[in-house]
C-alpha cells in the first residue's frame, strides 16, 4: 500500500510534537471520519465525542506513529473502535437503566413510607450547591437544562472532554457527600429528572 507523501511528512512532524502538522491532519480527515462514524452511532453529539477522542488519543500516541503506514487508515480504525465501544456502552447503559428503574422505581414510588421526596430534593440541592462553581454550572446545564456535552462546551468555551470530566466528578462528589441510605433514591431523582 502506498503511503501519501504529505501524510508521511505530517506523521513524522507529529512524532516530533509538531501541533501544526497535527492540526493539518485533523482538518484533512475530521469530516470524512464524522461521516463514517455517524453510520455507526447516528447521534451527532456522540459522533463528535468519538472523533474528539480519536484525535486526542492519536496525539497522545504520537511517539509511536512512526510505526504506522497510513494516517488515514489508522484514524479510521481508531474511530471505528471507539464508536463500537460507545455503542456497546450505550446498550449496556440502556439495559442497566431499565434494571435500575425496575429495581429502584418501585422503591421510589413507596419512598413516602421511608423518606419525604421534598426532603430528598432539598438534600440533593444542598449537595449540588456545595460543588465547586464551574462543576456545579456544568452539572446543572446537563441535568436541568438537558444540554449535550457539546452544547455545554460551546456555551462555556471549554472542551467536550472537560464537560464529561466535570459531570463525572460532580456525580462522584454527590455520592460522597450524601448518606449511603439516600443514594439509591437520589440517583433515581437525578436519572429520571424528577428534579425541576
Amino acid at each position: 500500500m502506498m503511503i501519501e507523501k504529505s501524510d508521511a511528512i505530517y506523521l513524522q512532524k507529529i512524532t516530533e510534537g509538531d501541533e501544526s502538522a497535527f492540526s493539518i491532519l485533523y482538518h484533512k480527515y475530521w469530516e470524512s471520519l464524522f461521516k463514517y462514524v455517524i453510520r455507526i452511532l447516528q447521534d451527532e453529539d456522540e459522533v463528535a465525542d468519538v472523533i474528539q477522542e480519536t484525535f486526542v488519543t492519536f496525539w497522545e500516541l504520537r511517539s509511536t506513529l512512526d510505526r504506522i503506514r497510513s494516517a488515514k487508515a489508522y484514524l479510521f480504525i481508531m474511530a471505528r473502535n471507539f464508536a463500537f465501544k460507545r455503542l456497546r456502552e450505550n446498550l449496556k447503559k440502556k439495559e442497566n437503566f431499565e434494571r435500575f428503574v425496575a429495581f429502584y422505581g418501585e422503591a421510589l414510588h413507596q419512598a413516602d413510607d421511608v423518606f419525604d421526596i421534598k426532603e430528598l430534593n432539598k438534600l440533593l440541592e444542598g449537595a449540588i450547591s456545595a460543588l465547586p462553581e464551574r462543576m456545579r454550572e456544568v452539572f446543572l446545564l446537563s441535568r436541568k437544562e438537558h444540554l449535550s456535552y457539546k452544547e455545554i462546551a460551546d456555551r462555556l468555551q471549554i472542551s467536550d472532554l472537560t464537560v464529561k470530566k466535570q459531570i463525572n466528578n460532580a456525580l462522584k462528589a454527590l455520592k460522597l457527600s450524601l448518606d449511603e441510605e439516600y443514594i439509591p433514591y437520589l440517583l433515581v431523582l437525578i436519572v429520571v429528572d424528577i428534579l425541576c
